[in-house]
């Protein structure tokens, strides 16, 4: 004889009654499996004898913790009576409405952030379990996945954890990770096409080089990729592109990118030389976010300090000598050489106290910065003043006072007269004398100089004196850390490419 179809529900809202759920309702009620399916077959065979077509999920729930504490006890009842048995939904609450809750989805969901169709059901199932065990009826889309990042932590590791959560907050974009893992950034082609051409590499070379990069990270299961897996790509195309010199170089300037400590660079030179566009092109060319000028932190000073207290201070750097002329005292024309530059001293000091508190700043908060501007004269800053960070001083000139001149006369174009010519070229010899002061400091300080060439020449040739102070800041283990096992080989042969590099521009100079 048939058995009358069983339905949980009633209506239209009912379905088929399946012993195997009650049978996996009890399993996670901590039953022996075939416990479980005697009293499945028990709570079956009572629902069937009551001679009712449809009965109500919370029936069953009742009727399979009567049959626990009848042949299983009072302890495993209770487990059944407080859990959420696999008959009865548990909804999930987004920003609109609500959903049950799906392992085939969470498991899909776990595919995609790299784990295998087995791998990702077993979580799936995982998370499931623990929800009904505790009872669960309802909870929010974001509990759900703080539970999900337990269990995968649990049984896969941290970075497994953090891939899971990037891609919900991220929308399914490739994600980068560090070796720390923190929580990983999203992968940007253009940051790379960035690093690419200061490398040294072609503008359509590293496009191409960071479209390919993308393609095959994008072709992998795992979906978050740590930084060392991108160099190493990288550095094997730019070697097939473009040959071992660029692809050196980019492994070394990815040491400035991500220093073991923050890098702190300082490019001083006269008015008039172009440091504040260089500034910002090389700061571009590694990627330091934060430029500071000296001449920025001189007027906050000069806002809290009176001229009749400090008037140096509120002078221009080739005038501050003015400032010590005794009461009465004819000011001369021209001033002579200790005259000029103590007066430069004393206001490089008084600003030099600012510009230490920015130092000790950005060290403090792990920042790289590029600070500029006249007041960073060689020696007044020194390595092991701050030895928590990469420190790179730098000094920029112009050696042809024409070209001087013409760049006071485009700057008051582009200022619109805000920096009058005129002020400046009043004073030209005092600027001039000044610089040829600070190259002869640069050069018993071993402080690398910066020639007046175009940006282009100029930047590149600053990256290339920052990556030699770089490397030559680093202590053994940070190199070899950073670097790698071949970090002295790769080391001397960027600095070979290089060195031929700079001896080439000083030869189109003399020419």
């Amino acid at each position: 004889m048939a058995h009358t179809e069983l339905k949980f529900g009633s209506g239209r809202q009912a379905w088929p009654f399946s012993r195997g759920l009650v049978t996996e309702s009890l399993v996670n009620a901590g039953v022996d499996a075939a416990e479980a399916a005697a009293a499945a077959r028990r709570v079956e065979q009572q629902l069937r004898q009551m001679k009712r077509k449809a009965v109500t999920p919370e029936a069953v729930h009742d009727l399979m913790a009567q049959v626990a504490e009848d042949y299983l006890g009072l302890d495993v009842a209770g487990r059944v009576r407080a859990q959420t048995p696999m008959f009865i939904d548990i909804l999930v609450s987004g920003k609109k409405d609500s959903m049950p809750f799906s392992r085939g989805v969470l498991a899909r969901a776990l595919e995609d952030a790299g784990l295998a169709p087995r791998e990702a059901y077993a979580a799936a199932s995982d998370v499931d379990t623990r929800l009904r065990q505790s009872g669960v009826r309802s909870l929010t889309g974001n509990e759900v996945d703080d539970l999900t990042e337990q269990v995968l932590a649990e049984r896969f590791g941290e970075h497994m954890r953090l891939t899971y959560r990037y891609l919900r907050l991220n929308q399914g974009r490739l994600g980068v990770v560090s070796g720390n893992l923190n929580m990983p950034l999203p992968f940007s082609k253009g940051v790379l096409v960035q690093s690419l051409l200061a490398a040294g590499a072609a503008p359509d070379v590293a496009r191409k080089v960071a479209r390919v990069t993308q393609r095959d990270l994008r072709g992998q299961d795992d979906r978050v990729v740590r930084r060392a897996q991108i160099r190493e790509k990288v550095e094997d195309l730019l070697r097939d592109e473009v040959g071992p010199d660029v692809s050196a170089r980019y492994r070394l300037l990815r040491v400035i990118r991500h220093p073991p400590r923050p890098l702190v660079i300082l490019l001083g030179g006269v008015s008039g030389t172009g440091k504040s566009v260089l500034a910002a092109e090389i700061a571009y060319r590694l990627g330091i976010a934060r430029v500071v000028g000296t001449d920025s932190i001189r007027e906050v000073m000069r806002g809290m300090i009176s001229p009749a207290l400090l008037p140096t201070l509120h002078a221009s750097t080739f005038n501050a000598w003015e400032s010590l002329l005794p009461p009465g005292q004819l000011r001369p024309e021209h001033p002579d050489t200790p005259l000029l530059m103590a007066g430069f001293r004393e206001q490089v000091q008084q600003v030099s106290v600012g510009l230490e508190a920015v130092v000790r700043r950005s060290v403090k908060e792990g920042t790289s910065v590029l600070l500029e501007g006249v007041h960073l004269v060689p020696g007044y800053i020194r390595p092991e003043d701050i030895s928590q960070a990469l420190l790179v001083p730098l000094l920029v000139t112009i050696r042809s006072e024409d070209e001087h001149r013409r760049h006071f006369e485009s700057r008051d174009d582009e200022t619109g007269a805000l920096r009058a010519k005129s002020r400046y070229l009043r004073y030209f010899r005092e600027i001039r004398v000044m610089q040829d002061e600070l190259e002869e400091l640069a050069a018993r300080e071993d402080v690398p100089v910066l020639d007046g060439l175009t940006l282009d020449d100029s930047a590149e040739q600053a990256v290339d004196m920052i990556l030699r102070g770089v490397l030559a800041a680093l202590t053994p283990e940070e190199r070899a850390e950073m670097l790698g096992e071949d970090a002295d080989e790769l080391t001397l042969n960027a600095q070979d490419a290089e060195a031929q590099d700079t001896d080439a521009m000083n030869a189109e100079a003399l020419e």
